[in-house]
């Protein structure tokens, strides 16, 4: 456990496989502070590409900035990522050095990813086209991040999803 007994709940995954959903579930079901990091980087993206290295640094910057801040008012929140990139590893090392981080791989099959990219709210998503969200969910299968815990998102019911996290949050409970 890290400082203050504050926890993160991290999921992982590609676009489009749910884990904006899966955060707001988290926080409506759980009582876990959904931090939408989207929003931020929306916020630093400017005119820049989503692979464009400075904008991917600054991003990682200010998720782990904003997160650290938002701790200070919660004890335990929820976020996402895909989890490319270097610098989402050197975040997730920092936050893991202060705070107890969760991490939960969120999957879907790729045809689904692209159809829920094309059909979601784009207030609240970074747009992209339906090749980079082939490219990018290439390069976060072939990463293949080790995670605490794997999360099937294949059209299953709110349901059916609250009680698999539900087992998720009282096990990671019971080991603090």
């Amino acid at each position: 456990m890290g400082i203050d007994g504050k926890i993160i709940y991290l999921l992982i995954g590609p676009k489009g496989s749910g884990k904006s959903f899966i955060g707001t579930l988290m926080e409506c079901q759980f009582n876990i502070k959904f931090v939408r990091v989207e929003d931020w980087m929306k916020d630093i993206k400017k005119d820049r590409q989503i692979n464009d290295e400075s904008y991917i640094s600054d991003a990682f910057q200010a998720i782990e900035a904003g997160v650290r801040n938002v701790l200070k008012q919660h004890s335990k929140i929820v976020f996402e990522s895909t989890g490319l990139s270097s610098y989402f590893d050197r975040m997730l090392n920092n936050l893991s050095a202060n705070f107890k981080v969760i991490t939960i791989k969120v999957n879907a099959d790729d045809a689904l990813c692209i159809e829920r990219v094309k059909n979601r709210d784009t207030a609240i998503h970074i747009n992209v086209s339906d090749n980079e969200v082939q490219s990018l969910n290439g390069q976060v299968k072939a990463k293949n991040i080790i995670t605490d815990y794997s999360l099937d998102n294949n059209n299953k019911n709110i349901n059916e999803l609250s009680v698999e996290l539900g087992k998720i949050i009282k096990q990671q409970a019971k080991s603090i």
